[in-house]
């Protein structure tokens, strides 16, 4: 009795529940591969063989002994494998191989990948590729590729991203299903390049956010997300057919600090402080500026002398029939031109851009330390800032001389450095002002179309040639939601992704001036554009932005996905 009560209470004592685990995820590498081939600094197995490479092809195969007409069932598609050591086997076209993962990476191309790889062939009779691995390494090979450490080297903002593709994955797992793997490697998906494009600090973003999602009441949000959203995001329904109640236009602002600068020293025309910074004063001098033997002053003003001084002085190797013909084409003499000799070292020294002018992004200045970062040439450089350094705020194509001002972040910035230092810099207003997402170089953009470019954008819309277009409705945003394209036979309405997709601009917050002549023809048009991508969701840029000013990835994510909550589910 007492064995059967026992029994009973063990019954009635509920099981200890599994925690969760993280799981497995199948990555479609490619879809239509005709030959793959498969490498690894280890030895792996393919159907029973030991290798270091395994050559994969889809093939179409027919009975040797079969000759003159062939019947279509008599052609079959085959797998063949060639190995290291040059032998092939043969396998049915159905066959999924599977290569378990070495000690090393399996490489495919120029790329490597963590976790197992599975080949099979497809209904299109091309090879499809999947890597399957878990769910966190997975993301290892994502997150530096859809945010770049290199150029927004903020923490917080990637591990905002880590958990926004973490999330993304868990609502979308099984996309592909049919295909057979849950989602692809492309932009379309998620960009995943594997292990070679791992980075240190996307990495601790990821294991700093472990099983982290983004949920609304209860599940997994659809978590889209886009570079550059031009200062606002928009409402999903406006561009996607969904909509979601934490996908809605919100402005991409946070806090940030004034930057103050100022320089003991102003040269009011530019030019000038180009010849100044150089230490230019005469032609020797340029010569010296740019590592050429100084050969003295021209003899004379004349136009011909001058000629032959400076193509003999500056361009020594260049063979001409006509000196002058030459330092005409090089944009430094005019005909009939008398040009002051300021103006005309100034020009030498721009057209063989000597000196050697760099672009960036403002991230921040220390005005204490006259320490500057910069995002230049994709990376994150630091620089100081000279005490006499020239400064100038282009507005157009004036550029005016400063002493003093105030940067916000974000402003594009022409400079010189020498060893480190910057002796000269010409900067552009913020026009993004308090945007979060003003360190992208996207935040503003401009792209001209000619009439032939509007009429083969339009082609596909059979309206005839291009006359013009109206908007329809704009989104909180400002996006063009809905556009009438009109043409010479017909007019059509386009959604926004399709008119960006047409057009080929990186976003659909645009305004636009259609260019017309005097008869009233279209000539052209000129494209005025913020942000870069959908603009729907988390603005990858006002994420680091958000960091930058010292925001969390917890305050980042609910700033973009609006009543959203943070879950752990494994």
């Amino acid at each position: 009795m007492r064995q059967i009560l026992l029994s009973v209470l063990l019954l009635l004592v509920p099981t200890a529940q599994q925690p969760p685990v993280e799981p497995l995820v199948r990555i479609g590498l490619t879809q239509n591969a005709a030959t793959v081939t498969v490498r690894s600094a280890e030895t792996f197995g393919v159907a029973g063989r030991m290798t270091r490479s395994a050559t994969f092809a889809a093939v179409l195969a027919v009975d040797p002994n079969a000759s003159g007409a062939v019947a279509a069932a008599d052609l079959q598609y085959r797998i063949t494998v060639k190995f290291d050591d040059d032998a092939t086997v043969v396998m049915p076209a159905g066959t999924r191989v599977r290569i378990e993962p070495p000690a090393a990476p399996l490489g495919i191309d120029a790329r490597a990948y963590r976790g197992a790889l599975e080949i099979f062939g497809n209904t299109r009779h091309t090879l499809t590729v999947v890597n399957e691995l878990p769910l966190e390494d997975y993301l290892r090979g994502v997150v530096p590729n859809e945010l770049n450490p290199a150029a927004f080297g903020q923490l917080e903002a990637l591990k905002a991203q880590a958990v926004a593709a973490r999330t993304y994955i868990h609502r979308n797992m099984g996309q592909y299903k049919d295909e057979g793997y849950d989602i692809c490697a492309t932009d379309a998906c998620q960009v995943y390049f594997g292990v070679l494009t791992e980075d240190p600090l996307a990495t601790q973003a990821v294991m700093e956010t472990r099983g982290v999602v983004a949920t609304y009441d209860g599940w997994p949000i659809n978590a889209l997300y886009s570079s550059t959203c031009g200062g606002r995001t928009e409402n999903a329904e406006h561009i996607f057919t969904e909509k979601a109640p934490y996908l809605v236009s919100v402005n991409c602002e946070h806090t940030h600090t004034q930057m103050a600068f100022a320089t003991s020293r102003a040269v009011p025309n530019w030019k000038d402080g180009v010849l100044a910074v150089a230490r230019v004063r005469n032609f020797s001098d340029a010569a010296r500026f740019m590592g050429l033997p100084a050969r003295g002053e021209p003899a004379s003003t004349n136009a011909a002398t001058l000629a032959a001084f400076i193509r003999r002085t500056f361009y020594p190797t260049v063979l001409t029939a006509s000196d002058f013909s030459f330092v005409r084409e090089q944009g430094i003499l005019t005909a009939g031109e008398a040009v002051p000799r300021r103006e005309l070292l100034f020009r030498l020294i721009e057209k063989k851009s000597a000196f050697e002018w760099q672009q960036g992004v403002l991230e921040s200045f220390d005005a204490r330390e006259r320490r500057m970062r910069l995002l230049a040439g994709g990376q994150l450089k630091e620089f100081s800032l000279a005490p006499n350094a020239l400064m100038y705020q282009r507005i157009g194509d004036s550029r005016l001389p400063l002493r003093k001002g105030v940067w916000i972040g974000g402003e594009l910035v022409d400079f010189r450095a020498e060893e480190g230092m910057i002796t000269m810099l010409i900067y552009r207003i913020n026009f993004a002002n308090r945007a979060a997402d003003r360190y992208s170089r996207l935040a503003l953009w401009q792209v001209h179309k000619t009439k032939a470019e509007l009429d083969t954008a339009f082609r596909s819309l059979a309206i005839g040639e291009f006359t013009d277009m109206r908007v329809i409705q704009r989104g909180l945003s400002e996006r063009l939601i809905n556009t009438e394209i009109v043409g010479t036979t017909g007019r059509r309405t386009v959604p926004a992704l399709r008119l960006r997709t047409l057009l080929s601009l990186r976003d659909s917050l645009f305004s636009y001036d259609v260019e017309r002549n005097a008869a009233g023809t279209v000539v052209g048009a000129s494209f005025f554009g913020r942000g870069w991508g959908h603009g729907v969701g988390m603005c990858q840029v006002g994420a680091y932005g958000m960091a930058l000013a010292g925001a969390t990835y917890e305050e980042i994510l609910k700033k973009y996905y609006t009543g959203i909550e943070l879950q752990k589910v494994y």
